[in-house]
């Protein structure tokens, strides 16, 4: 079990930490009179979406995830190339899979991993992706045994519902995105609903695990920074607990 919620948390940060701080945030703001807010709330956990990085755009983040009696994370710094408004950006991370070394035999730094995504914006505050986690491994035997390389497409739209706004992801994957031991392909979802730009709430299904979780910007006007919490493994899938897991990032855009 412990080898499944890793590869939840390596998904999770790619997932987070590469798209949510910037694409949700264009996406809502394209919805909003306001100007000035540089912080949204998330519009995933841990499922990927199609918005993402273009040219002039970076972040970092941290993904931390209760594992049993124990607790490890990992972290992702990522950048944009390319123009998804015009025809298509490319999003590129590198995944340092452990935080702390513990529920790993590996210190921080010592294992990771590349994610890419293609993604281009279409009209309806729409977009669609397609990208991989867990590619060029690095480190040891062990974890790369435990994060095989898993490739998506996803599709993303944002609509209002009445004043508030929501954002809807569904995509389909093989490996990370399918049940354990399966192969093939499965299917992934998740769905925001904003009550303000700065707070959201979210329900996803990772293709795994069914996840919960509340997003909130706590400086929207400052600071363009994203915090995360939620329960994952709702439904106690695979003889398997509640976890509890976290997101923080910050992005930035340049142009």
């Amino acid at each position: 079990m412990l080898r499944n919620k890793m590869l939840a948390v390596v998904a999770g940060t790619l997932a987070l930490c590469t798209s949510n701080v910037w694409a949700q945030g264009s996406t809502v703001a394209a919805s909003s009179a306001s100007r000035a807010v540089k912080g949204f709330a998330a519009g995933s956990f841990e499922s990927p979406v199609a918005f993402g990085m273009d040219w002039g755009s970076v972040g970092a983040g941290v993904f931390a995830q209760t594992l049993g009696s124990t607790s490890d994370g990992s972290a992702a710094v990522a950048f944009g190339l390319g123009d998804a408004d015009e025809y298509v950006g490319l999003e590129t991370a590198a995944v340092f899979s452990s935080l702390t070394g513990h529920g790993s035999d590996d210190s921080f730094g010592d294992s990771g991993s590349f994610g890419f995504k293609l993604h281009t914006n279409l009209p309806g505050y729409a977009a669609f992706g397609v990208g991989v986690v867990g590619a060029g491994e690095w480190g040891s035997d062990g974890y790369k045994n435990a994060n095989e390389s898993s490739v998506y497409a996803v599709g993303s739209k944002a609509f209002k519902v009445g004043s508030k706004v929501a954002i809807v992801n569904l995509g389909a994957g093989d490996g990370v995105f399918n049940k354990p031991g399966k192969k093939g392909i499965g299917v992934f979802g998740s769905g925001a609903f904003y009550f303000t730009n700065w707070l959201s709430v979210i329900g996803e299904y990772s293709g795994r695990f069914v996840n919960a979780a509340i997003s909130v910007a706590p400086l929207p006007t400052i600071l363009p920074l994203t915090i995360t919490v939620g329960a994952i493994n709702l439904t106690g899938k695979y003889d398997g607990d509640v976890e509890i897991g976290g997101t923080i990032g910050i992005g930035y855009s340049f142009k």
